[in-house]
């Protein structure tokens, strides 16, 4: 069996389409499947292993998109499933003339799918669940926790990165993600709020490193201590340095659920947008909200001038990552109590 899956553009969405991913494999052993990705993204995919190959669909128009239908064309597909509503990939998944064209409800061109199922706004990872099995596939992972692995030379080059900043190996520390995408600013927190948790982060012994697609100075005009890496390092490079972190601060984000997916704890700062459906996943993360009625709305502007995001109290946060810095010590106590007991009777050198 050849299945063919077509990707959202974000990161964020890419995580939440791991699952499925992982569905698929598990549930059409020995299928080959083949992913459809903007090429920023391609190789987030490729450290999953979950794919057996990697197409790349480059924006706009050109010969690239004839080339790109030209070949999956030529492959003959028995499976399409298309994450994305985009007119453009239900117009690619129909190109590969596959028996079956699985999408959502609302897809543009969408009558180029041969099945389409119900889909609640945002992207998430039940929506992807929710088509996978349409396909017939048993979900047999339903988290993103634990499917991205990053390689060992990207992890070298994130050490390298941090060393020319002065953290070396031996240095604990703390990545902070306070930046969002440009049409969701709605979602950012403070940049006294974030200083604050950085300056706490600095008397528990760890270096705090901030990430994202742009600076922060206002945080680093804030908390001079930190080492801001915003706009200074690609996707791959920023992966490396989240690998060597102790847990992340941040908002709702492709970098968080980055971060998540790797199975590094993260404290959320969640707003218009609910934890619930787009909220970190798996074991040991810790959402905070605040208290206001419209919280979560979902709204791209607000007149209340982000009130749900604003009052999420810097001691409220520092309090989460507290918490996981305590279950982090008390795990390494346990894991440190059972190797002393695995090590003693044995010889020394």
């Amino acid at each position: 069996m050849r299945i063919v899956c077509f990707h959202l553009n974000q990161i964020g969405d890419l995580m939440f389409s791991l699952p499925a991913l992982k569905s698929l494999r598990d549930s059409f052993s020995p299928a080959y499947i083949t992913s459809v990705i903007r090429p920023g993204l391609r190789q987030l995919l490729e450290w999953t292993n979950l794919a057996d190959d990697v197409l790349v669909r480059s924006p706009g128009l050109g010969s690239h998109v004839f080339s790109l239908m030209c070949e999956l064309r030529s492959r003959r597909y028995d499976l399409a499933v298309v994450f994305s509503q985009s007119a453009e990939c239900a117009l690619l998944a129909y190109m590969t003339r596959a028996s079956r064209r699985l999408g959502f409800v609302n897809t543009s061109l969408g009558w180029l799918l041969t099945e389409r199922v119900s889909f609640s706004h945002p992207p998430s990872t039940a929506n992807n669940l929710r088509l996978v099995e349409a396909a017939g596939a048993a979900c047999t992972k339903k988290d993103y926790y634990g499917l991205l692995s990053v390689p060992l030379d990207v992890v070298e080059a994130g050490r390298r990165l941090l060393a020319s900043t002065g953290i070396d190996e031996s240095v604990r520390f703390a990545v902070i993600a306070p930046g969002t995408s440009k049409r969701r600013r709605l979602k950012e927190w403070t940049d006294e709020g974030f200083a604050e948790v950085a300056r706490y982060l600095g008397t528990q012994g760890l270096r705090v490193v901030c990430v994202g697609a742009v600076a922060s100075p206002g945080i680093a005009q804030l908390c001079p201590q930190i080492v801001d890496l915003g706009g200074r390092t690609s996707l791959v490079e920023a992966a490396g340095v989240l690998a060597g972190c102790e847990l992340l601060v941040g908002v709702d984000s492709g970098i968080l659920h980055m971060c998540a997916a790797m199975g590094k704890p993260v404290v959320g700062l969640y707003g218009p947008t609910n934890p619930e459906v787009t909220g970190p996943q798996g074991e040991g993360h810790i959402v905070i909200r605040s208290n206001v009625g419209c919280s979560p709305c979902r709204l791209k502007t607000c007149k209340l001038d982000r009130k749900c995001m604003k009052d999420i109290k810097p001691v409220a946060v520092i309090d989460a990552v507290s918490e996981i810095l305590r279950r982090r010590h008390a795990s390494s106590a346990r894991s440190g109590l059972s190797n002393s007991g695995k090590d003693f009777g044995k010889p020394t050198k």
